[in-house]
């Protein structure tokens, strides 16, 4: 049984190397097809002009992994942070996943990020899980990331 956050296709649709967006732009990194337990994901830089202000990646499909990762992840570099560039990539990315399929998205953070949980807010995304506990044999529990928020996002 398909869950509801899973998507319907799960490879490449995307064949540009560039989306542009009002705010900021995505450049196509790279796609990561599906290895061992690990989804396939979209890699994208997130530029505003020619500049490069971080990145945002949106996996496809759905696994046990999905309730730690989300299916988006997102980082702007700290000297451009305030500007609400995450949320423009993020509103941008929600276009890409309705073409795969998705009807609801996940998205985690920890519950002391201010201001990705306002990102996420202002996106739309509603708390589902409060302080969820990361597996202990994660990468996240290990760096230090032992208790997510996770967030749904209804497209």
């Amino acid at each position: 049984m398909r869950s509801k956050y899973d998507c319907l296709i799960h490879h490449q649709l995307l064949k540009k190397d560039f989306i542009y967006g009002p705010v900021v732009d995505l450049k196509l990194i790279s796609f990561f097809p599906k290895e061992k337990d690990a989804l396939p994901y979209y890699m994208f830089q997130i530029t505003c002009g020619k500049q490069s202000i971080g990145t945002i990646t949106l996996r496809l499909g759905y696994n046990e992994e999905t309730m730690v990762h989300g299916h988006i992840g997102y980082e702007i570099q700290l000297d451009y942070q305030g500007h609400h560039y995450s949320y423009y990539a993020l509103e941008m990315i929600k276009d890409i996943a309705r073409e795969h399929g998705y009807r609801m998205l996940l998205i985690t953070s920890e519950s002391n990020n201010n201001k990705s949980i306002r990102t996420i807010s202002r996106s739309g995304g509603t708390l589902i899980a409060f302080e969820q506990d990361v597996p202990k044999d994660h990468i996240f529990y290990v760096i230090g990331k032992q208790k997510l928020n996770v967030y749904e996002i209804v497209l």
